[in-house]
């Protein structure tokens, strides 16, 4: 997670990127696309943190960071074949796997499915590529939805349309392996339910949320959310009190969720996304009340929330 002090922003900003390269101890490698307008709302600018990483960050800039955190990983030493399968810019993680068993395990069969839009979506073209034509034990399959004139098929992609199971299982010619999938949750939610309806343990199925609600438009689509909700309150005055940190803070809504206040006052919550998949930021409240912004993947039981996902509407005590 990083932590980022933008110039002009009141408070700093926070966005989660995946490593997109196998370890290597001289540096890491994070990938970031730069976000346009929402396509709902033209209007509206650029991504500010993607824009200022791309425009602004230069080389020998220091920018504060978290270490590695959440529970999307694999091991990729043991020899059990693998699914991978990523959507748009979801494949950041899942490079990161591919590449590290390439590295590793030459042992470990990979069955990879990238889907994109088309040719100008469909990132880290020719790494994969090389991973493909160099690594016997890695499967490449590419999924183009909207197909250009000029594009040829099994050259710059294999199917045209959106990842399926029927074409996944065509391919590996078993279901029963372990899945790691991160992208759009459409994607994944439609993904998921179609193995577990044909057999498939849900233990084997390791997701990852990703889209742009890492950028601007999450707090354009929560206010919408709000707004349907007449009697969600976004006042200011609300306070939120740390328990084992002692300190009692008035609610700033500039942040877009409890996690993101607590770390802009220098509490530290354990989170591994923003979009309540993993549970790592499960936390115990033991008084007020939440509301969630958008639906998240884990429900949190009562007494808790998952602070990555929502915001205060009253005074609460939060068991942190």
């Amino acid at each position: 997670m990083f932590k980022l002090h933008i110039p002009g922003q009141e408070v700093p900003l926070f966005r989660y990127y995946s490593f997109s390269d196998t370890f290597n101890k001289e540096y890491y490698r994070i990938s970031v696309k730069k976000e346009g307008p929402p396509v709902s709302n033209p209007a509206l600018p650029m991504g500010l943190v993607s824009s200022y990483l791309y425009d602004c960050v230069k080389e020998g800039d220091i920018l504060e960071a978290k270490g590695p955190s959440g529970d999307f990983y694999l091991n990729p030493e043991d020899n059990k074949p693998v699914v991978l399968i990523a959507g748009g810019i979801g494949i950041t993680p899942l490079l990161s796997m591919i590449k590290s068993i390439a590295k590793l395990n030459s042992g470990k069969m990979v069955y990879f499915f990238y889907g994109v839009s088309g040719r100008n979506d469909h990132t880290f073209k020719a790494e994969l590529q090389e991973l493909g034509a160099v690594y016997d034990n890695i499967c490449i399959t590419t999924f183009y939805s909207t197909v250009h004139p000029d594009d040829v098929c099994g050259l710059h992609y294999n199917h045209e349309g959106y990842i399926n199971v029927k074409t996944i299982l065509q391919i590996t010619a078993d279901i029963h392996l372990d899945y790691y999938i991160c992208g759009p949750g459409k994607m994944m939610t439609s993904i998921s339910e179609e193995l577990v309806k044909l057999g498939l343990n849900n233990s084997n199925i390791h997701i990852e949320s990703f889209s742009s609600q890492n950028d601007e438009s999450f707090a354009e689509d929560g206010q919408e959310l709000l707004q349907d909700k007449g009697n969600v309150k976004t006042e200011t005055g609300f306070l939120i009190e740390f328990l084992k940190t002692g300190k009692k803070i008035q609610w700033d809504k500039r942040y877009r969720s409890l996690l993101e206040f607590a770390e802009g006052n220098d509490i530290e919550i354990s989170s591994g996304c923003l979009f309540g998949d993993c549970g790592t930021c499960l936390t115990e409240i033991k008084g007020g009340s939440v509301h969630y912004l958008h639906q998240t993947l884990i429900t949190a039981d009562e007494g808790k929330c998952l602070p990555c996902s929502c915001i205060p509407t009253s005074n609460i005590v939060l068991n942190v």
